[in-house]
């Protein structure tokens, strides 16, 4: 059926792409206050977002572009490209704990994210900003924490990521220890927020 020009003109009455959540807006609003909306600081504003929220969720990352009057696609690869930031999909749930632990020795940084359910945990997540020893001791860490109790992760040793991994050097021997940290950080915050 051939379209008229009257059908050629009506405009949409939704725009096209994700729609701006009115109280994601807001909470990007009062987050930013009066810093600058600049493209440059576009890493700097996700960082404050999964800092105040612990993850980057869909709503928010939308209320951002159109907060730095971006395209939605520039900030999500940004989100997405960057290790340290937890872009949550819609209808996703953050993980429930997520710590930040470092070795002021050598600057390693480990966050840990875990999630419970009937005392125990049955999600875990790491990213780790640090030395391959850091990297591959924070996988061992989130594998070994699966199942595990409140309990059993302040129990955690070295010498079992250390098992874990095969044996480390000894000059590697801190990215357990970080390990250690970063578990008991994630027992005595489930802790502290019940």
């Amino acid at each position: 059926m051939p379209k008229t020009k009257k059908a050629l003109k009506r405009a949409r009455s939704t725009p096209k792409g994700r729609q701006v959540d009115p109280q994601a807006l807001e909470d990007i609003q009062k987050l930013l206050e009066s810093a600058p909306r600049r493209r440059d600081l576009l890493i700097e504003h996700l960082h404050k977002i999964q800092d105040r929220f612990g993850c980057l969720s869909a709503p928010h990352l939308v209320a951002l572009a159109a907060e730095m009057k971006m395209a939605m696609a520039e900030v999500y690869e940004v989100a997405t490209f960057y290790h340290h930031f937890d872009v949550v999909k819609d209808g996703d749930a953050p993980p429930a704990i997520t710590v930040d632990v470092t070795n002021p020795a050598c600057g390693d940084l480990l966050r840990v994210s875990a999630l419970f359910q009937d005392e125990k945990v049955v999600e875990a997540r790491f990213q780790v900003r640090g030395c391959t020893a850091s990297i591959a001791a924070g996988s061992a860490l989130s594998e070994w924490m699966i199942g595990k109790t409140r309990a059993e992760l302040r129990e955690l040793t070295p010498e079992i990521i250390d098992r874990a991994l095969g044996g480390l050097e000894p000059a590697s021997k801190h990215a357990a220890i970080l390990c250690v940290d970063g578990a008991r950080a994630i027992a005595l915050a489930t802790i502290a927020s019940k």
